[in-house]
Parts: C-alpha cells; structure tokens; sequence
C-alpha cells in the first residue's frame, strides 16, 4: 500500500479497490450473457422459467448452510461467502457459456460430429469451467486478503463458487430441456430436468472447485515459490473429476460417489491440521496466560461456536471478553490456517 497524503481522510486500498470494481464488472458481464440467452425464456414459458429457478433456491439455501458450517470455529464472511456465490452464478456461467460454445465447435470441426457428440462436454468443461471458476477463488483472495489464509479456507470458498454454477447451470438445463422435448410439457420438462440434476448435486460443481480453491488457500499460505505445485495438483485433480464426472462412461452414480469422495476425504484431512494447529496455538497461549485456561475449551467447541453466533447473557464485561475471544480466535485461526 502506497503513502497518501496526511491531510486527506483515509480510504481503501486502491488495488483492493480496483480487483473489486473489476470483479463486480465480470459479474454484471456474466449475467447479461446469461439474460441474453435465455430471455425469451420467461417471455414464452414463465410458469416454467419460474418453477426452474424455484426448484433450485434448497440446494442454494441448503448447500450456502452446509458449506458454511464446515469451516471449524467461526463461518466464513457472510459478505465474502455472497461473493463467491456471485461469481460462479454469473461471471464463472456466463462467461463459460461463450467459452465453452466455442471450443466445442472446435472439436465437432476437428474430430469429427460423433467425437464431439460423446467428448466434447468432457473435454471442454474441465478447461473452461474449472478455470473460470476458480478465478472467483482467486479474486475473493485478492479483494478480501485475509478471507483466504489457508487451504481450507480456499475450499470452502471454492465449494461456494462451485455451488453458484450449479445452481445457474441447473436452471439453465431445465430451460435447455423445454424446446428439447418438443415443449409440449414445459412444466414436466423442467420438473424432470431438476430431478435428475438433483440426484448428481452430492458430487456435482461444489466439489470439484472446493479441491481447486483449496489451491489458492496453498498459495496464500506458502507463497507462489512452495504453494505452486501443490495448487497446479489441486487444479488439475478439478479437472480431472470434471472430466470423468462429463464422460460417457462410467454410471452417472459411480462419478458422483468418485467425486463426494475425494472432496469428503480432502476435506477431512484439512480439518484434522486445521484443528490441530489451533489446539498447539491454543495450548501455547494458555500457558503463557493470555487466554484463561477456563476459555480454552469454550473457544474450540461448538458450544462455544453456536454462543459466538448469538447474543451471549448480558453483563458489565460481556464486550470485554467478547473482544478479548475474538482477538485469541483471530491469532488462532491465523496459525492453524497457515499450518504446513
């Protein structure tokens, strides 16, 4: 951050300021992409284009909780969290929409219609989506730099990305499906398009950019010298379980089971350092008598999670050991955050 002048009242980063500015612009790109396609949509079928976004808001309510909740001590900005949402529902969709037309046809010219027919969706996706996906990862690390301090915290917010994608491409799908059918039932086309896109929802989008986010958590942990390669496996690992999660072969079941295991597996192993590094920290700094030994266990436990998200009973001190819990869980999340 560069001086100002003293004179003049303080104000943002002006490079925070500008990735910000840049990614609310991508956003408002995204979605216009995104209303230009499908406007006619709402015009011909509104009960239809209605019922298609209506059957997605519990993945989006149900997925924005549970992924939240799988961060350890505290959930992630609420603020932040939105963001990440944001940016895989309309920059990550639109601009994926255009990409990924694009390169298809590449493949349809090149290998022939029936190539492109069966890889096309397999061999496009994974370079285009996860991409642009994980660019919401990446942006939320760069106008929030203390969002992201870990690799965990680059899953969650990848999972929250991947989550917004989702549930655009799933509404997006049910209004593909309409003039698929011939739209003689447009209410029953999108009704059975969000079935079968709710069956794949436990190992669809979320998990693969959850594994790539946790990427950008390496590199802002390590560095770009020691947190490179790391986040090059976990990219590559996206694409790969987006590439098998589109091919025509295995059963789509099989591919969701792959994919909720690798994130699951990913995820825990995360959590286990995540925890363990807060307990070292913690033990450190009650033995050094900055935090009471009788807040110790209140500042790791759920219980004492669940009173940080509410009102506590009132008292004279209340704001005081309120202030003094959220600095050691800041100085402790910071260290079990960056935890080799």
């Amino acid at each position: 951050m560069t001086a100002g002048n003293p004179a003049a009242s303080p104000g943002p980063d002006p490079s925070l300021r500008a990735v910000r500015i840049t990614a609310a612009a991508l956003c408002i790109f995204g979605a216009g992409v995104l209303i230009w396609a499908f406007h006619r949509s709402p015009v011909v079928f509104l009960s239809a284009t209605l019922l298609a976004v209506v059957l997605e808001l519990p993945l989006l309510i149900i997925g924005w909780g549970l992924i939240r909740l799988a961060r350890p001590l505290r959930a992630p900005s609420r603020l932040w969290s939105a963001a990440a949402v944001i940016w895989g529902a309309t920059a990550a969709t639109g601009c994926a929409l255009l990409a990924n037309q694009g390169l298809t046809g590449l493949w349809a010219k090149g290998e022939g219609v029936t190539f492109a027919s069966n890889w096309a969706a397999a061999l496009t996706a994974p370079l285009n989506e996860e991409v642009l996906k994980l660019a919401g990862v990446v942006m939320v690390a760069l106008a929030a730099p203390l969002a992201i301090r870990g690799p965990l915290d680059g899953m969650i917010y990848g999972a929250l990305t991947g989550l917004g994608f989702q549930v655009i491409e799933n509404v997006t799908y049910g209004l593909n499906s309409i003039p698929e059918t011939g739209a003689t039932d447009p209410v029953h086309a999108v009704a059975s398009s969000a079935a079968v896109r709710g069956l794949t929802a436990p190992g669809s989008h979320w998990t693969m950019t959850a594994v790539a986010g946790a990427g950008i958590g390496y590199l802002t942990a390590r560095g770009l010298r020691r947190g490179a390669l790391p986040a090059a496996a976990c990219l590559a690992t996206a694409m790969a379980m987006h590439l098998v999660f589109d091919a025509p072969q295995p059963s789509i079941l099989f591919k969701v089971l792959i994919n909720f295991v690798i994130v699951t597996s990913f995820y825990l192993r995360l959590r286990r350092s995540y925890l363990a590094g807060a307990r070292a920290i913690l033990s450190a700094q009650v033995a050094a008598g900055t935090i009471p030994d009788s807040e110790a266990a209140y500042l790791l436990s759920w219980r004492g999670r669940r009173r940080r998200q509410h009102s506590g009973r009132p008292g004279p001190d209340r704001e005081l050991v309120a202030a003094r819990r959220r600095t050691a869980l800041a100085s402790i999340e910071e260290s079990a955050a960056r935890r080799r």
